[in-house]
């Protein structure tokens, strides 16, 4: 088996054997406080953290509040990204708030939004929302200037009103860009969530987990979960990924 994609898995089981062989060194010679478990024991570990009761409901709500969190934060950057794209005023007026925020880490934000909406689910979302929209937010803006004038201009021969024009026009061209953000943006959700669900001590998701793995001195399970969190990140990237192909397939062909 030749080609891209046969390359692309070569290198894929290459990295993941570099990682094995890491682990497993640092079991064997790394400091003991690191506690790290060997590959035997770590998978071991993951199967019963995985048919353990309870962990399938942490999961599922981690990945529901990812899920909100990712549409809150598309539906806010598609706006205002659409909106500061436009128009070189409003950027102008509105731009400096959002870069002074933008190098602000999310999570320093957990504590203010624990006082103003609670431990719960709100919260997380927020804080998520917030954390993940930023690369999604700046691709919409970048898009939307990439947009071709001459088709602007077509449209608006053609009748396109302000909003016709931004569907029809704006929204396909910059789409790609959107999506791109996309896939940076829901990892970094992933994080960010079980961030707030580990500070805000909420007792639910996979920070739940990490509580009380901690509380109870259970270094193989807080080894299991970011094995098991690592992998959740990948099947979210995957899913974007193929969400990204299906909702702007002339992007993937120009990319071969």
């Amino acid at each position: 088996m030749t080609g891209p994609r046969a390359r692309a898995a070569w290198r894929g089981g290459l990295g993941l054997a570099a990682l094995a062989l890491i682990v497993q060194a640092l079991a064997w010679w790394g400091p003991r406080r690191w506690a790290v478990p060997g590959l035997g024991r770590l998978a071991s570990q993951v199967g019963e953290l995985v048919t353990a009761e309870g962990f399938a409901t942490a999961a599922l709500a981690t990945v529901t509040a990812v899920v909100m969190a990712v549409v809150a934060g598309l539906a806010a950057a598609v706006v205002i990204g659409i909106a500061f794209g436009s128009s070189r005023l409003a950027y102008r007026a509105f731009g400096l708030p959002f870069e002074i925020l933008r190098p602000v880490p999310a999570v320093a934000f957990i504590p203010l939004a624990i006082l103003a909406l609670g431990q719960g689910r709100t919260m997380e979302v927020a804080v998520g929302a917030f954390g993940c929209w930023w690369p999604m937010l700046f691709n919409t803006i970048y898009g939307v200037g990439q947009v071709d004038s001459q088709a602007r201009d077509a449209g608006r021969v053609l009748g396109c009103g302000r909003f016709a024009l931004v569907a029809r026009v704006v929204l396909p061209s910059m789409l790609p860009f959107l999506m791109a953000g996309l896939r940076t943006a829901a990892p970094l959700a992933l994080i960010i969530v079980i961030g707030a669900e580990y500070l805000a001590s909420a007792g639910h998701g996979l920070g739940g987990v990490l509580i009380q793995a901690t509380s109870t001195g259970d270094i193989d399970v807080l080894w299991a979960t970011a094995v098991l969190t690592g992998v959740l990140g990948i099947l979210i990237g995957a899913v974007v990924a193929l969400a990204s192909r299906l909702a702007c397939p002339w992007a993937a062909e120009q990319a071969r």
